[in-house]
């Protein structure tokens, strides 16, 4: 095989050396094209650009960060997670992709990758209110209680103004039985946000495990007044109401119960039934 020529060498050279350069030009514009897409709504033809980005240039990492987005905004969690691990590998200080990262693990399924990248981010930037309270989530899921509090207060202590963590963090102390502590935490969730029916279910959960059934029952009424559909809260009250023996009421409650569940556990619709059967006695 004859040598190259020297001549040939440096055109050689050039070429490949402004063919890198090409590609990310083309690459950006294509990214900053899906970014408007994205902006109107447009998903599908922003995720088939930034597709074409990602194949001009590989460690286009903005690109891979906006398709984990939109990945995640379509439910597919894992090419969500695929997009999130390359642009972490390549913007590996920025705590908004480990907690995005962490999130779509955890939509995926993976639980203990999440916590993983959750922590990443918070190692990166501590003073995160929402990876903590995700972070209080995941572990009381998977049973670490007292790790479920510890995230919880951090969340609270950094962002007081969210109800959403108060009332998670309620949760952690009344699964830890400090109902006490859980009390007080899901009444200042209710103080945030007084017209959350949601809150006012957890509250009487609270007041259900301590054998409070007076104050579960007004709990439970003040959840299904604030929404009447709220099928669980009827079908809790009208146990509380069988067990404070007032029939009617708990009749009534799951009555309510089985219209608006129509069926669709056919399993707790004949049990709650045979309930109603026992009452009108």
């Amino acid at each position: 095989m004859r040598p190259l020529s020297v001549a040939l060498i440096v055109a050689l050279t050039a070429i490949f050396a402004f063919a890198t350069p090409a590609k990310a030009d083309r690459a950006n514009a294509k990214y900053k094209k899906a970014v408007a897409l994205k902006n109107k709504g447009k998903t599908d033809e922003a995720i088939a650009l930034l597709e074409e980005a990602v194949a001009e240039r590989a460690n286009h990492g903005m690109a891979w960060a906006a398709l984990g987005s939109l990945y995640k905004k379509k439910a597919k969690y894992d090419k969500s997670v695929n997009a999130y691990e390359k642009a972490t590998k390549i913007i590996t200080k920025n705590a908004g992709l480990f907690a995005s990262l962490g999130m779509a693990y955890y939509r995926a399924g993976d639980s203990d990758k999440a916590l993983v990248a959750l922590k990443q981010s918070c190692d990166i930037e501590f003073k995160q209110a929402d990876v903590h309270a995700n972070m209080g989530v995941i572990k009381r899921e998977k049973g670490d209680v007292k790790g479920a509090i510890i995230h919880g207060r951090w969340a609270v202590k950094l962002n007081p103004k969210d109800p959403v963590y108060y009332s998670n963090l309620a949760i952690a102390y009344r699964v830890d039985k400090q109902y006490g502590k859980a009390i007080k935490s899901i009444e200042k969730a209710i103080e945030l946000a007084p017209s959350d029916a949601n809150f006012r279910f957890n509250l009487a959960v609270i007041y259900r495990r301590t054998e409070k059934v007076d104050e579960a029952i007004a709990a439970y009424s003040e959840a299904v007044k604030l929404k009447p559909d709220f099928a669980k809260a009827w079908y809790d009250l009208g146990h509380m109401h069988r067990l404070n023996h007032d029939n009617d009421k708990a009749i009534n409650a799951f009555t309510r119960y089985l219209d608006l569940t129509q069926g669709k556990d056919k399993k707790a619709d004949k049990a709650v039934k045979k309930q109603i059967e026992m009452l009108k006695k």
